[in-house]
């Protein structure tokens, strides 16, 4: 049972890490509200990483329709 409950800890470390990573490549530094993204927890990462995606592909597709 410890070692599922370790696998679990490190899978969403691993999964929090990504998301950071992938956040900083698109330029985003910090949470809507000012927080660091190590600060966040994983949900917050998720829907932050859907949005600035989301926000990337709308820019997107203004500036090809320009």
């Amino acid at each position: 049972m410890v070692l599922s409950e370790k696998s679990t800890t490190d899978t969403v470390s691993e999964r929090q890490d990504y998301l950071i990573h992938e956040l900083i490549r698109y330029g985003q530094y910090e949470s809507d509200d000012g927080r660091q993204l190590y600060e966040l927890s994983l949900a917050e990462l998720e829907w932050l990483h859907i949005k600035v995606k989301c926000d990337f592909g709308r820019k997107m597709t203004c500036e090809a329709g320009d």
